[in-house]
């Protein structure tokens, strides 16, 4: 484009140092919208679809090695893989400092701004379906509201952006707003936003947020709320959307099709071009995170295979607290356990999203998915909400589900004492079943159960260590933030 053109520059000061929202994931093969000149874009439908396109490509450099840092590096499932990985190992073994890079917020206020702007601009453009506008605002919504909660989770009380900061000011210069306000005032009104939005006929893709999607993210925030009646309530929802004749989402009985849902249906899938076709065979899947270098070259691969594979660069491996678990009495015979772990190369190796033994060459061309929310995942939320609303027994029939289909017996509930007892069996499960998919430190943190789980392990204790602390950056940036109180000045 010629130079005298002007171009959009979306600046998220306090944190990014005026930052310039450059390129796009051409997740449907649009021109990206950063290269579109201010006074032509936001336009048209194909704007609007470019636009929320680039909401998912910033939301995947977001994640890319942050859905490791952030979910599962600080939990039990892990310890330190090899020396050279130092960043990670600062964080399993809770030694992080104030300059670690995922401690950076910056492309996950990108993503948000982005978001700002469809919700802002989406609702100003004319197009051919009505229901395919709202489709997109929908989707902004709800990608909003998922980064918010990642944000709170992460950090506590976090800047609160509601509008895009698209020209410098002193207004991109916030306090931090309390974690409880966001939840109440922007992510639940998003989130409903979202539910009233989405197409539930032609969004049927698993890469993108579904009508499903949004009701995963919504009750992960019920439980976090411990509004369990409503989490409960929301999962249900999703045994009423179908496509072709079957349920969107639902859950796989059969082991061999849990283990190629991870070794084969996340991997290398193409361009969401038909968003009303759905191309996965498994229906568990509801939410991914999608990689694809096709579409951006190197920045399309995952870290799913470098990261825990071979001796010389793994970042973890499994922890002798979480192979510990398949020795316990009622965990003998799992079937999950050879699909999930190897012992290799002197560590046990997360496996589950490898078919075979994984080459230095095959490790920078890895293009498997990470699974944000999938069914199973689901089901034992609810497993968990029905039993702190007394449904024992119920409870454990969704539980029976996901251990059965890996070959092991369930309790009634009278095995059990107390709501403690049966809330921690339901951890254990989500721990054995989820491992790896950046959900166990959130559980750790959702529970309130960080320190008597972590404390033997690395020492956590004091309060506000379960917080990862501000980059030392944005502190700089912004004179009204104030770090995290466990980090200090460190």
């Amino acid at each position: 484009m010629k130079t005298a053109m002007k171009q959009i520059t979306y600046i998220i000061g306090a944190f990014c140092m005026a930052l310039s929202l450059t390129g796009c994931t051409d997740f449907l093969n649009e021109e990206p919208v950063s290269e579109i000149p201010a006074d032509q874009m936001w336009k048209t439908a194909r704007d609007a679809k470019a636009g929320v396109n680039e909401i998912y490509g910033l939301l995947r450099t977001t994640l890319r090695e942050n859905y490791f840092y952030w979910g599962e590096f600080r939990s039990d499932n892990v310890s330190a893989g090899a020396p050279v990985m130092a960043d990670q190992a600062r964080v399993i073994n809770n030694l992080m400092s104030t300059d670690e890079r995922c401690a950076r917020w910056t492309s996950l206020y990108q993503t948000i701004n982005q978001a700002n702007l469809a919700i802002k601009y989406v609702p100003r453009i004319s197009m051919p379906e009505v229901a395919s506008r709202n489709d997109y605002l929908g989707q902004a919504y709800a990608l909003r509201a998922l980064c918010y909660f990642y944000a709170i989770r992460v950090w506590g009380d976090v800047p609160l952006f509601t509008e895009p900061t698209e020209n410098y000011s002193e207004a991109i210069y916030k306090e931090r707003t309390d974690r409880n306000r966001i939840i109440e005032q922007l992510i639940l009104p998003d989130l409903k936003q979202a539910e009233a939005l989405i197409d539930r006929t032609k969004n049927l893709e698993r890469k993108r947020i579904s009508i499903c999607g949004v009701w995963a993210i919504m009750a992960d925030v019920y439980m976090w709320m411990q509004e369990y009646n409503l989490a409960d309530q929301t999962i249900d929802k999703m045994a009423t959307i179908s496509s072709g004749g079957k349920r969107f989402v639902d859950f796989e009985p059969s082991i061999q099709t849990w283990k190629t849902m991870f070794t084969e249906e996340l991997n290398n899938k193409p361009s969401d071009d038909t968003p009303e076709s759905d191309e996965y065979a498994t229906k568990e899947l509801i939410f991914l995170i999608h990689f694809n270098m096709d579409e951006v070259g190197t920045n399309g691969y995952s870290y799913m295979y470098q990261w825990f594979s071979g001796s010389g660069n793994r970042a973890a491996v499994l922890s002798d607290k979480f192979m510990s678990l398949f020795d316990e009495a009622d965990m003998k015979n799992d079937l999950r356990k050879d699909y999930t772990v190897k012992n290799y190369q002197n560590g046990n190796e997360l496996r589950k999203y490898m078919a075979g033994d994984i080459s230095n060459s095959l490790n920078k061309t890895c293009t498997v998915a990470y699974p944000v929310y999938r069914y199973s995942d689901m089901l034992l939320l609810q497993a968990e909400a029905r039993a702190r609303l007394g449904k024992w027994e119920e409870a454990l029939d969704l539980v029976k589900k996901v251990r059965d289909r890996a070959g092991l017996n369930t309790p009634t509930s009278i095995a059990f004492g107390s709501e403690d007892e049966l809330i921690d069996y339901i951890l254990r499960e989500r721990q054995v079943e989820l491992a790896g998919e950046g959900r166990r430190w959130f559980d750790l943190l959702r529970t309130g159960r960080w320190k008597q789980v972590m404390q033997p392990i690395n020492g956590m204790s004091q309060e506000g260590n379960e917080l990862f602390p501000i980059h030392y950056s944005h502190l700089l940036e912004n004179p009204k933030l104030i770090q995290n109180p466990y980090y200090g000045n460190k």
